[in-house]
């Protein structure tokens, strides 16, 4: 067998792993992620009403989720095709190259959870008065840390 038919069976396999879903990473908030210690929510409902905002509870969207995968999506894609040269090279494997995207995009969902209280909507007053702060998803730190990435 030659070398570049040896490459192109090991190439062809990243790609049906992909394509397959035989390697995932899911990157976000997860329903198994406790109860919110005040609300008793989970971090995926707390984040999914954040970031798309909720008519019926007049809670403006303040997309963190969405503006922080965005964000970085380019250079997530631009490391995926660089990872796949170095599998296809022997220098790494596809879980690790899977692994770094999966942080890439993690680390920019997190930033912009933590400057949501600059660039979007002002909680109401009642709100802050409330919880005696404009920043709940940042100010107890607690989303912050339910933030996940979950391997298959």
């Amino acid at each position: 067998m030659s070398k570049v038919t040896s490459d192109m069976k090991i190439l062809n396999s990243l790609v049906r792993q992909v394509f397959n879903g035989d390697k995932t990473a899911k990157v976000g908030f997860f329903e198994d992620s406790g109860p919110h210690p005040r609300s008793g929510a989970n971090a995926y409902e707390i984040a999914a009403i954040n970031n798309h905002g909720d008519t019926r509870l007049r809670i403006p969207a303040r997309p963190f989720v969405t503006d922080g995968a965005n964000e970085r999506v380019m250079q997530t894609l631009t490391d995926l095709k660089k990872g796949v040269r170095k599998v296809h090279l022997g220098t790494s494997t596809f879980s690790k190259e899977l692994r770094k995207g999966a942080v890439t995009q993690r680390d920019a969902i997190l930033s912009q959870l933590l400057i949501a209280p600059f660039q979007y909507v002002r909680n109401a007053e009642s709100t802050i008065e409330n919880k005696g702060f404009n920043a709940p998803m940042r100010e107890t730190g607690w989303l912050t840390k339910q933030i996940d990435i979950k391997y298959d």
